[in-house]
C-alpha cells in the first residue's frame, strides 16, 4: 500500500514488524510481540486495499509475511479545463494506419489533435512495426481504445505498444528534467513536469491479459489508467447521453456488444477452486488468495504495480542461507562490511553449511504473485462513439469594438468570460461570437461474426439525437463474410447521411504493408535468387483469398492512409491513401551495375562443376543437408523497418518443423514467406523453443500455437505440439489460456530446471530424452539446455535428431565458452546471437549480449560445421559490418567452417551454406552503396 503516510505490517509466526514514516521521532523498525500471529486478518478495516495471503512457496521466497496489502488501483481522470476546451481550434482528423494484411492482421486508427493523439481499434501484432514504417509519431499518444473481443488477434501488439509508449514518455520527462537543470543554472523559470500517464480502454479481460505479463513487463513511474468495461454503461445510467469518458479534446461513449445468442449468467461468488484455478496445469502455479471476491481488484493492482512501482532492482534484503530460495544469486558481507558474492557450500549439497546471514535481491512485487485468479473467455465486443467538444464561433472584433470592449479584454470573451464595455454595459461572449460549432466525430463498430448484428442495429445510441449529432462516419471492423449481410446493409442505408468505411480480412487487399523490408528482399533476390524469395502479396486479393476489387454503393473499403478530417472543416482525404508500393522500383534505386556484375560472377562460381564437386566431397558426412533454415526475424529489442524481432524456423524433412524463439508477428512473417503453403508448414510444426522471457522473443507464440491448433484440429486432432522453455513461459501460456482457447490442452510442455536447485550449482540442465514413441511424435532424439548469462532463466539449447543432425541455438547471451560449448560439441549448425560488432564490446558486456567475433568463437570451440549469425542491434538496419575472413580457414582441423549473416525472409539449406557464402562480398557492396546514397 503506497501513500504519503504509509503504515504496513508483516505478519509472521511470532511477531509483528512495523515500519512507519508517519512520525520522524519513531525508530524506523521496531519489533512487537503479538498474540495475533496466527489470527485472521480483519479485512473490513481495509476498504481501499487489496489483501493477498501469501502461499508457503512465497514465504520461502524471502517474503516472511502472511499478508500483503496493495493500494487498490483506481483509474484517474485529470480535471478538464472546459473554458480551454471551448476555445480550442486545431487540426483534427482520424486516419487508418493499419488494415488487415499478412503483416498487420488488425485494423488500427490514429485520432489526431495538435496537442494529443489516440489509438483506436485493434492493436494486433505488427501494428507497432507498421507505425514505424509509416513514420507516424506516437509521442503524443496517451490513450488506447481497444475494440472487439479481448484476444490475442486483437490485442497481441498491445504489450509492445505500451512498452514503446512508456519508454517514449519517460524519455520526454528526462529531456524536460535535463532542460530544467540548464534553466536553473541560468536562473530561468523551470518547466513544469507533469507525470505522464497511459490510458488503456477495453473490454472484459484486458486487465487479466496485462497481468499475465507481470514476469516480463516492468516500468517505473508511469501510471497506467486502466478502464476495463465489463458492463454496459447505457444500462447503468439514467442520462444515456452523458459520455463515459472525456478529456479536453473528446467525449467517448463505450458500446459493448453481446452476441444475440448470449444470455447473461446469474451473478454468483466464485468458489475457491474457481478463484485459484482448478485445472491441473494452473494448480502447479497456484497462490492462495485471502478472499475470492477481490480477485478483480488484485489483477488491477498487479497491473498498476507493473508500471508505477517504487521497487529498485539493486535493493538487497537479508535472510539466512537455509531460508533463501535457490537458485538465486547470494551475497555476504566480508569483514570490512563490503558486499561480496557467496561461493560456499549450499544446503543439501552434502557439505557442512553454515547458517549465516546472506543477502538476496528483493523480488519485484509482480514476481511474488505465482498465479492469477481464474477467468474465462469474454464474448463481449467493444465499440465506441467519439466526438469532439463544441467549439466557439468566430470572434467578431467589430461587434466588440461597437460595444466598447478594449482590445486587451478580447481574450476573456473568447475564453467564455464576461467583460465590461462602455458605459458599464456587461458584454457576454454570445454578443461577440458567431454560432457555436458543434462537436463532430465518428463511431467505431467491431463485430467478430454475424451473431452480433442484431444487438448492434437495435442499440438505442443510434436513435439518441444528442449523441449522434455530428457523427460523420462509421468505421466497421467486420468478421469474414459479414460486409454484405442484408441486416448490415439495411442499417447502413438507414444511416445514409453517415459515411461507412469497412475493413475486414476478406475485403482489404493483402498489399505489402512494410515496403522497406520488401524492397530490401527484392534487392537481395537480385543478388541471390535461391536464398532470398520475394514476400508473398496480392493487391487484388485479401488474406482470406477473396477478391477485393468489387465495390459497393453503400460503403467503401478502408485503405491504409485513408483520412477523415473533422476540423477546421469536414473533409475526406483520399489523397493520403497509401498507394500499392512498386517494390521493384523502390529496390532498383540503389542497385548499381557494379553490384549486378559481382552477383553474376558469384552465380557463375556456385554453378562451376569443380566448385560443386568440392562441396560434395567436404560435406558428404553432414546429416540432413536438405534441412532448411528460414530466418523470420533477425533484429533485437523491437521491430524496425528492415528487421523483425527474433524467430528462426528450422525445417527438417522427415522429422518436422521447429521454431527457435517466436517474437511478435512471427505468424505474419510466416504468411509473407510461405503464402498459400502456410497450412502445410503449420501441420508439420512439431516444436517451439523459447529461450527467455523478454518480450521480443516470445510475444508471437500464442498466435502461432493458435494457427497450428486451428489447422490441425480437423486434419490431425490427436497431434501434439512441444513447447520447451523456462517455467515462467509455461506459466504465461497457462494463464493466458483462461482468456481464449488457443490450443493449450494440445501442448506438451517442458520447462527446464535443475533436478535439485538447492544442491546443484551446475548451469547445465538435465536433458529431455525422447522415447521411441515421443521421437515418432516430435521427430527428436534429445533436447539439451544450459543457463546462459543474459537475464533470469535465459537458456541456450541443442536439438539432436535421430539422424545425427545437431542444431545449437544461443538465444540472447554473453558467449558461453564452457556450458554451451559442452552441450553443443560437434554441432552441425550453430545459430548464435550477434547483437553488436566488435567495436561495441562494452555495450555487449553492459547489455549481456555477444559481439560477432565472440559468437564465431563459440562456434569454433564447439566445432560447429555451420554458423549462422542473427539478432542484430537495430542500429544495423540493413547489414552488420562483417570483418571476419569468411573463407575456409587455413589449418583448420576439418577445413569445413562456413559462416553466414541472416536477413529477414532468408531461406538457406544446410547443403547450400557455401553457395550462400559466395554472395557475401556482393551483399556487403550492395548495402555499402545503399548507405552511401542515404
Amino acid at each position: 500500500m503506497r501513500s504519503h503516510n504509509v503504515l504496513w505490517a508483516r505478519w509472521n509466526l511470532s511477531r509483528v514488524s512495523l515500519k512507519t514514516n508517519c512520525h520522524p521521532s519513531r525508530p524506523q523498525h521496531e519489533t512487537v510481540l503479538t498474540a495475533f500471529a496466527s489470527a485472521p486478518l480483519p479485512t473490513k478495516l481495509f476498504d481501499d486495499v487489496t489483501v493477498l495471503e501469501t502461499s508457503p512457496r512465497d514465504r520461502l521466497h524471502n517474503v516472511n509475511v502472511r499478508f500483503i496489502l496493495f493500494e487498490r488501483a483506481q483509474p484517474k481522470q485529470l480535471p478538464i479545463d472546459f473554458a480551454a476546451t471551448f476555445r480550442l481550434k486545431m487540426l483534427n482528423y482520424i486516419q487508418l494506419i493499419a488494415t488487415p494484411t499478412a503483416d498487420t492482421l488488425g485494423t488500427c486508427l490514429l485520432l489526431h489533435f495538435d496537442n494529443r493523439r489516440y489509438l483506436f481499434g485493434n492493436i494486433a501484432e505488427g501494428t507497432q512495426r507498421a507505425i514505424v514504417q509509416r513514420n507516424i509519431g506516437i509521442q503524443k499518444v496517451e490513450d488506447v481504445f481497444l475494440s472487439g473481443l479481448i484476444n490475442w488477434r486483437n490485442a497481441g501488439g498491445l504489450l509492445g505498444i505500451i512498452l514503446t509508449l512508456a519508454d517514449t514518455l519517460a524519455g520526454k520527462t528526462e529531456a524536460i528534467q535535463s532542460q530544467n537543470e540548464e534553466r536553473q543554472k541560468k536562473g530561468k523559470r523551470l518547466t513544469e513536469i507533469v507525470k505522464p500517464r497511459i490510458g488503456i480502454h477495453g473490454g472484459k479481460n484486458i486487465a487479466y491479459v496485462l497481468a499475465t505479463a507481470r514476469n516480463f513487463i516492468f516500468r517505473k513511474g508511469l501510471p497506467l489508467n486502466l478502464h476495463e468495461i465489463c458492463d454496459d454503461p447505457r444500462s447503468m445510467k439514467q442520462d444515456t447521453s452523458e459520455p463515459d469518458w472525456k478529456d479536453p479534446n473528446i467525449n467517448v461513449w463505450y458500446m459493448p456488444i453481446q452476441p444475440s445468442t448470449h444470455s447473461p449468467a446469474s451473478p454468483k461468488k466464485r468458489t475457491h477452486e474457481e478463484f485459484t484455478g482448478a485445472s491441473e496445469k494452473r494448480s502447479k502455479y497456484a497462490t492462495t488468495f485471502s478472499t475470492s471476491d477481490r480477485g478483480k481488484d488484485l489483477v488491477h493492482t498487479i497491473v498498476a504495480q507493473m508500471f508505477d512501482s517504487d521497487w529498485k532492482m539493486d535493493a538487497l534484503i537479508e535472510t539466512t542461507l537455509y531460508k533463501a530460495e535457490l537458485p538465486a544469486k547470494l551475497f555476504i558481507r566480508d569483514e570490512k562490511g563490503h558486499i561480496q558474492p557467496y561461493s560456499g557450500p549450499l544446503p543439501g549439497s552434502g557439505e557442512e553449511v553454515p547458517d549465516i546471514p546472506v543477502l538476496v535481491r528483493q523480488p519485484w512485487p509482480g514476481a511474488m504473485i505465482n498465479s492469477l485468479p481464474s477467468t474465462k473467455p469474454s464474448i463481449q465486443s467493444m465499440c465506441y462513439i467519439v466526438k469532439s467538444h463544441d467549439r466557439r464561433g468566430k470572434f467578431n472584433p467589430k461587434a466588440a469594438q461597437d460595444l466598447g470592449v478594449v482590445k486587451t479584454d478580447y481574450k476573456f470573451l473568447t475564453e467564455g468570460q464576461n467583460v465590461v464595455g462602455k458605459d458599464g454595459v456587461v458584454v457576454t461572449p454570445e454578443m461577440v461570437l458567431g454560432e457555436t460549432v458543434p462537436g463532430n466525430g465518428f463511431a467505431l463498430v467491431d463485430l467478430p461474426d454475424a451473431s452480433y448484428i442484431d444487438e448492434l442495429v437495435h442499440r438505442k445510441e443510434w436513435s439518441d439525437e444528442k449523441m449522434m449529432k455530428g457523427i460523420q462516419v462509421i468505421f466497421w471492423i467486420l468478421g469474414d463474410g459479414m460486409k454484405d449481410d442484408s441486416r448490415l446493409q439495411k442499417f447502413m442505408q438507414r444511416l445514409s447521411p453517415v459515411k461507412h468505411i469497412v475493413t475486414s480480412k476478406d475485403s482489404c487487399p493483402n498489399m505489402i504493408a512494410l515496403e522497406s523490408v520488401a524492397a530490401q528482399a527484392f534487392k537481395l533476390r537480385c543478388v541471390d535468387p535461391d536464398r532470398f524469395p520475394l514476400p508473398v502479396f496480392d493487391n487484388e486479393v485479401s488474406i482470406s483469398n477473396t477478391p477485393t476489387t468489387n465495390t459497393s454503393p453503400v460503403y467503401e473499403i478502408g485503405r491504409t492512409g485513408k483520412a477523415v478530417q473533422f476540423s477546421p472543416r469536414y473533409l475526406h482525404q483520399d489523397d493520403k491513401i497509401t498507394p500499392f508500393p512498386d517494390i521493384e522500383k523502390l529496390a532498383r534505386e540503389n542497385l548499381s551495375n557494379e553490384v549486378l556484375e559481382m552477383a553474376r560472377q558469384a552465380k557463375a562460381k556456385v554453378s562451376d562443376p569443380e566448385f560443386l564437386a568440392k562441396i560434395e566431397e567436404v560435406e558428404s558426412d553432414i546429416p540432413h543437408r536438405d534441412a532448411e533454415i528460414i530466418t523470420l526475424g533477425t533484429g533485437s529489442a523491437l521491430p524496425s523497418k528492415y528487421r523483425n524481432v527474433s524467430a528462426t524456423l528450422l525445417r527438417v524433412p522427415g522429422c518436422g518443423n521447429y521454431l527457435f524463439d517466436c517474437g511478435e508477428n512471427t505468424l505474419g512473417q510466416l504468411r509473407r514467406v510461405f503464402g498459400n503453403d502456410l497450412p502445410k508448414i503449420l501441420r508439420e510444426l512439431k516444436g517451439i523453443w523459447i529461450s527467455h522471457l523478454h518480450a521480443d522473443h516470445h510475444l508471437g507464440t500464442a498466435s502461432v500455437i493458435k494457427a497450428w491448433h486451428e489447422e490441425t484440429s480437423n486434419s490431425r486432432p490427436s497431434a501434439k505440439l512441444l513447447v520447451a522453455s523456462h517455467s515462467g513461459m509455461i506459466r504465461w501460456l497457462t494463464e493466458y489460456a483462461d482468456v481464449e482457447d488457443f490450443g493449450m490442452n494440445r501442448l506438451i510442455t517442458a520447462d527446464f530446471r535443475p533436478l535439485d536447485a538447492k544442491r546443484s550449482r551446475s548451469r547445465i540442465l538435465p536433458p529431455l530424452i525422447f522415447t521411441k514413441e515421443k521421437t515418432e511424435m516430435f521427430g527428436l532424439k534429445q533436447v539439451d539446455a544450459c543457463y546462459v548469462h543474459h537475464c533470469f532463466g535465459s537458456m541456450a539449447t541443442v536439438f539432436t535428431f535421430p539422424t545425427g543432425l545437431k542444431v545449437a541455438y544461443s538465444g540472447d547471451c554473453r558467449p558461453s565458452y564452457t556450458e554451451f560449448v559442452e552441450i553443443g560439441k560437434g554441432a552441425t549448425l550453430l545459430i548464435h546471437e550477434s547483437t553488436f560488432d566488435d567495436e561495441l564490446r562494452g555495450d555487449a558486456l553492459a547489455k549481456k549480449h555477444s559481439t560477432m567475433s565472440e559468437a564465431i568463437e563459440v562456434g569454433r570451440r564447439m566445432g560447429a560445421r555451420r554458423i549462422l549469425l542473427t539478432h542484430f542491434s537495430q542500429r544495423y538496419q540493413k547489414v552488420p559490418l562483417v570483418e571476419e575472413n569468411l573463407e575456409i580457414r587455413p589449418g583448420a582441423e576439418d577445413g569445413d567452417e562456413v559462416i553466414l549473416v541472416a536477413f529477414d525472409y532468408m531461406r538457406v539449406k544446410l547443403g547450400d551454406f557455401r553457395k550462400a557464402q559466395a554472395f557475401l562480398p556482393t551483399l556487403q557492396k550492395l548495402f555499402q552503396n545503399a548507405e552511401d546514397d542515404e
